[in-house]
């Protein structure tokens, strides 16, 4: 099993109310992160980043940076306060979407950010987490965070649509 645990894709909302119901665990593959004590299919979880890398506990991504950026676990912590990386939290601690990451650079990615930037204003970390995992209808039902690699352009102007929807004001 990989170190990088991704979501499994959690029950629909309008499926039936008996599959949104919190459940123990029954085995070692029920499990978000590593150590991470949250259900993958309670209601509140997101929706699945396994196509696009994953997410990773908070230790786990300062690791990976550890081979290109000096402070890890600082700088990490900085973009986690400051809001420059998408990021929920859970028992485990803040889970980090891996698509976000340039591991070789020591960066967030330059598109990630700025359609983050977009959102924070407006909404929590949990539903930019949100917007980032879920068919968007900017996108013609496409995921921001799958679409981000192939089409920087539309996930922003998808992030900004949504910022000024949220604002009352439209787009």
């Amino acid at each position: 099993m990989s170190i990088f645990s991704a979501f499994r894709n959690p029950s629909s909302e309008t499926g039936p109310w008996w599959a949104l119901w919190p459940r123990e665990p029954h085995e070692a593959g029920d499990r978000v992160g590593v150590g991470c004590g949250c259900l993958c299919r309670r209601a509140d979880c997101l929706a699945d980043y396994s196509t696009c890398g994953g997410v990773a506990t908070g230790t786990e991504v300062a690791e990976r940076l550890r081979i290109t950026v000096r402070q890890p676990l600082s700088v990490l912590a900085r973009w986690i306060v400051d809001r420059h990386v998408i990021n929920f939290t859970c028992a485990a601690g803040p889970m980090l979407p891996l698509f976000q990451f340039d591991f070789d650079q020591g960066c967030v990615r330059g598109g990630a950010a700025v359609a983050l930037s977009e959102l924070t204003a407006v909404m929590s970390d949990d539903a930019v987490a949100r917007w980032f995992s879920l068919p968007n209808t900017w996108l013609n039902g496409a995921v921001p965070a799958q679409t981000l690699s192939i089409d920087v352009p539309a996930v922003l102007a998808a992030a900004r649509a949504d910022r000024l929807v949220s604002k009352g004001r439209g787009p």
